[in-house]
């Protein structure tokens, strides 16, 4: 259990210092086993700050998953993908960026389960990163990175086909941002408190639908389709 927990801290300060995060549900693939799928994320209203500005930001990705089970109750989690940034404030424009490629990666901790009841918790940190190409706006050449952590707790009860869950997270951002080549200027939020709701469907055998949404911080969902092996 310690070495889980190194873990867990190690993957989660590695995060640290770089929008929403999905928390990826809770299948986990099993000790030294896969599952892959894709996954589509939406964020319709993130709100960050700059020196001088606020921004409410916005971002569609899709990516391909991969999880990996490091353990029976600790899992990898990776995605690599494509994304956009829209964000609704520079100079009273909205600045919308063209799809570039994107990626994520983070741990999962199955806290607690009772076999009996089917129910139980699970700890995570994921990290989003989204570099699409450079947009030009009134003769100003721009290019953004945007960053996310997230650190979240969900609570699940199993059913026969379907897994519901909920919980809370805590979320930080940051839009690295360059005009002209020239130094960049960086816009955050700061830690935020959110909530997390989501559901596990299987239809197939080792086949599984995960639908989330998380909100009060943001405004955000996630679908996902993926099979394990």
């Amino acid at each position: 259990m310690q070495f889980i927990i190194s873990l867990f801290l190690f993957f989660f300060l590695l995060v640290n210092n770089l929008f929403s995060a999905p928390t990826c549900g809770t299948i986990f693939p099993g000790r030294n086993k896969f599952q892959w799928g894709i996954a589509i994320n939406s964020i319709q209203k993130y709100r960050m700050k700059g020196a001088v500005n606020k921004i409410d930001l916005k971002s569609n990705q899709m990516f391909l998953t991969l999880n990996y089970g490091i353990l029976d109750k600790f899992v990898f989690d990776g995605k690599l993908g494509i994304g956009d940034i829209r964000d609704d404030c520079i100079n009273n424009n909205s600045l919308d960026y063209d799809t570039g490629w994107g990626g994520g990666y983070g741990v999962r901790l199955k806290l607690y389960e009772n076999e009996t009841k089917k129910m139980g918790f699970i700890l995570g940190a994921h990290h989003i990163s989204i570099h699409p190409p450079s947009e030009e706006l009134n003769s100003v050449k721009y290019k953004s990175i945007l960053d996310d952590n997230q650190l979240d707790c969900i609570f699940f009860k199993r059913f026969d086909l379907w897994t519901p869950y909920m919980g809370f997270k805590v979320s930080r951002s940051r839009l690295l941002r360059r005009e002209n080549n020239d130094d960049s200027s960086s816009l955050h939020s700061p830690w935020k408190a959110g909530v997390v709701l989501g559901i596990d469907l299987s239809f197939f055998e080792n086949t599984y639908l995960n639908l989330e949404t998380r909100f009060i911080d943001e405004n955000s969902f996630t679908i996902s389709l993926s099979h394990r092996f």
